[in-house]
């Protein structure tokens, strides 16, 4: 190995280890709902072992290591690159926008992958001995490079850059440029890592390889992957200084909310000071008459005004003293759902579960009476569990993606399906159906083998000119 060589090794594993730390350090999805906040760890992962992967690699080229332990280092540093691809493409599939219910199945494919190619791996040292892959590197390649190299760079370039049109889109061009350059990145880092392997006398090896690049140029693909290290930890740097539009987002809807209640403070003084005291005036003069009458009948018609009157003065009341909105906004849906599961359970004899994923990549947004309407279809399906199903655990679940917002409850109770039944003897289910009618949504219920699946679809309302 050259001087050169060791200190693009050295160079390579000390960036991607860097950008591994970074990428760890600043994770923090408890404040942030981006996609890329809650699945960058994975990239961290990556990093840092890919940059432990390549140290190895230096010190195996540098023939360092006493030759007893020469095939171990070498086989250990298969399996941590195996390993750092596997977290690499974890982190790509985990930024695709899937249904809740697609992403578990979607999540395992990476580890049932690298467990895979790991029994293919040791069955053939297990078979030929244990430097079997050194002389024989066909399965090393395919594996570790075409498979699982190749695919997650690609995966995970895919899926930044749907993320960079989703921002794009809702967002600006400025927010998105980092995600789609480092999508490129990846690309490039694809092709250098997963396909210019050394040449060897199988396809494509045999044409796609290093020797592509001529021989004068035969420290190109570690440059080259030194140069992919730092710039994915800037380009990085980038994204996640990115991270703040969404916190300020936050705290203008926060502002928003805060206005609308003082206005709503306003409305429920001049009602008082004004409607009230008419009706109130209206009120003591029919009692009035009310005395001052003989006539039986009219005494009757007056009794009625008077009762309309203080059945109106009630409501009004009520109106003004209510804690909560009338209207459920999507920021306190959550929270407004909580104090439902508490009421509806108070002596915790079903574990209810309350999970609200919105993206903040949307083409709309979702008015108060969306919400709201959401808000009672969960109450209702969440009382139908409480004194029907006979279930122990029902999970609620509300996900968005760019053009739609789902509703699921879940349950393991003894399962129910809507076409078995007749829709005009449960008002509780035409009322579900109707509401979630009423805002553009469609209905659906089920049963399954574990319980009952309720599921709402809902369009996001149309934003006009970029306001809502």
């Amino acid at each position: 190995m050259t001087l050169a060589e060791f200190l693009l090794y050295l160079i390579y594993g000390f960036a991607m280890i860097t950008m591994g730390l970074f990428a760890i350090v600043q994770r923090d999805s408890r404040i942030i709902n981006l996609s890329i906040v809650k699945s960058i760890k994975y990239l961290g992962l990556f990093g840092i072992f890919h940059g432990v992967g390549e140290w190895l690699s230096m010190i195996i080229r540098l023939e360092i290591c006493h030759p007893h332990y020469y095939v171990p280092v070498y086989n250990t540093n298969s399996v941590i690159k195996a390993i750092s691809f596997t977290f690499l493409l974890y982190f790509g599939l985990s930024l695709l926008p899937m249904r809740e219910k697609d992403r578990r199945f979607v999540l395992k494919l990476p580890v049932i992958l690298l467990v895979i190619c790991l029994i293919g791996y040791s069955g053939l040292i297990i078979r030929f001995g244990a430097a079997y892959h050194i002389y024989h590197p066909i399965y090393t390649v395919f594996a570790l490079r075409y498979i699982l190299g190749f695919l997650s760079c690609m995966i995970s370039a895919v899926a930044l850059y749907i993320n960079a049109a989703y921002i794009k889109k809702t967002k600006s061009e400025k927010i998105s440029s980092p995600y789609k350059n480092l999508a490129w990145v990846f690309v490039i880092y694809g092709f250098i890592e997963g396909l210019l392997v050394s040449k060897a006398d199988f396809f494509p090896a045999n044409v796609i390889n290093k020797d592509l690049l001529g021989a004068s140029f035969s420290l190109a693909p570690l440059i080259i992957k030194a140069l992919v290290g730092f710039v994915i930890l800037l380009l990085l740097v980038k994204v996640i200084d990115t991270f703040t539009w969404e916190q300020e987002e936050k705290i203008d809807r926060l502002e928003k909310l805060r206005i609308a209640a003082e206005e709503r403070s306003k409305l429920g003084i001049e009602i008082h000071d004004g409607i009230i005291q008419e009706l109130f005036a209206a009120g003591l003069k029919v009692e009035y008459l009310s005395g001052h009458k003989s006539d039986e009948q009219c005494d009757k018609l007056l009794e009625e005004i008077k009762r309309d009157l203080n059945s109106s003065i009630d409501k009004i009341r009520s109106f003004i003293s209510e804690d909560a909105h009338d209207m459920i906004s999507l920021n306190n849906l959550k929270e407004s759902l909580d104090k439902l599961a508490s009421k509806l359970n108070p002596d915790q004899k079903v574990r209810i579960t309350i999970s609200c994923r919105i993206s903040p990549y949307t083409s709309g947004y979702l008015p108060p009476i969306y919400a709201t309407q959401i808000y009672y279809i969960i109450q209702e399906a969440l009382t139908n569990v409480m004194k029907h199903a006979g279930a122990t655990e029902a999970d609620v679940l509300i996900e968005s993606r760019q053009d739609h917002i789902y509703l699921t409850v879940t349950d393991n109770g003894i399962g129910f399906h809507l076409k078995n039944q007749d829709p005009n003897s449960h008002f509780g289910l035409r009322g579900m159906q109707d509401r979630a009618e009423q805002i553009g949504g469609t209905f659906t219920i089920e049963r399954t083998m574990t319980g009952t699946l309720l599921e709402v679809e809902i369009p996001w309302k149309e934003l006009k000119n970029g306001k809502k």
